[in-house]
């Protein structure tokens, strides 16, 4: 698989990204260019090909004036907006705790008194902000989300998408949100490493058997049961969005094998059992920096077509 100009391609985009880029406008033969001013000169003095002048442009007016408009509330709303509405001041006001399951769409349906399409729009609506979580199964439907990291994701998806992030930026983001997980955890009077260590375990085992896909997995989930820890659902929420990002990098680029990671996690739940915070921090960079070098190095090596990615 080649690297195209897909939006697909992360890897591809986020080594690819450096600083932010404006798009350049063209055709126009009345702008001014070579990283000068994009709008005419003057209202009215943009002359089309045939000779004819076009009404004057209207130019774009500054913020300041715009501040001294008047606007007014608008009154009608569509009728699945409402029902949004109704079931976010539940969950604000706390009637409608996290985790808590709504009544299925007949039921709510018949409770608003509207269409049971109104009523999915307005389910999908509180889903898009990160409100709702739908689980499938027997004993699924909506339900009010814990730690919901979905939005987030979509926004740093389009970011990588159109280049606004860059592997550097990613890793930076990463060792940020590590490190306040791990100083919390550190300081928990309760700390339960059970889990972890089992992680680590499996992960071993995976590791020497070189079944390359579980033992990824298992990897990303060290992370996510680190954050779990804290019990705090914005560090939980942002550790999901960004191995979402980073598992779209690994399916593009590979995952690492090694022993070497098994080691680095052994030395880190060391230091956890410690309370050292500032070693485990320590540790925990020192094996991050060494995954940016690998995926800096695959994603480059992929981009040239040189070699295929094992997700």
């Amino acid at each position: 698989m080649r690297w195209g100009n897909s939006p697909s391609n992360v890897a591809a985009r986020l080594i690819q990204s450096r600083t932010s880029h404006s798009p350049h406008l063209a055709g126009r033969r009345c702008s001014r260019r070579r990283g000068r001013s994009l709008v005419p000169r003057q209202p009215g003095d943009c002359q089309p090909r045939g000779g004819r002048m076009n009404k004057p442009l209207a130019l774009v007016q500054p913020f300041d004036y715009l501040t001294t408009m008047d606007f007014e509330p608008i009154k009608s709303k569509r009728i699945f907006e409402e029902v949004s509405r109704q079931i976010e001041d539940q969950i604000q006001s706390g009637k409608l705790k996290a985790g808590a399951k709504l009544p299925n769409e007949r039921e709510l349906s018949a409770t608003f008194a509207v269409s049971r399409h109104t009523v999915r729009e307005a389910l999908r609506s509180l889903e898009s902000i990160g409100h709702l979580e739908f689980r499938k199964g027997a004993k699924g439907g909506a339900f009010v989300a814990k730690s919901n990291p979905q939005p987030f994701t979509k926004i740093m998806r389009g970011m990588v998408q159109v280049g606004g992030i860059s592997l550097e930026q990613l890793t930076e983001a990463r060792l940020a949100i590590e490190s306040a997980v791990i100083t919390t955890v550190c300081k928990l009077d309760d700390l339960d490493l059970r889990p972890l260590e089992a992680n680590v375990d499996a992960a071993e085992a995976l590791t020497t058997a070189g079944k390359m896909q579980e033992k990824t997995a298992l990897n990303v989930e060290f992370h996510l049961l680190l954050a779990d820890l804290t019990d705090n659902p914005i560090l939980i929420m942002t550790m999901r969005a960004l191995m979402n990002i980073l598992l779209d990098v690994i399916q593009e680029v590979g995952s690492v094998m090694g022993i070497d990671v098994i080691k680095s996690r052994r030395r880190f739940l060391k230091h956890l059992r410690d309370r050292d915070s500032a070693s485990a921090v320590r540790e925990m960079e020192r094996h991050l920096n060494v995954l940016h070098e690998h995926y800096v190095r695959a994603a480059s090596k992929k981009s040239k077509g040189g070699v295929r990615g094992h997700g």
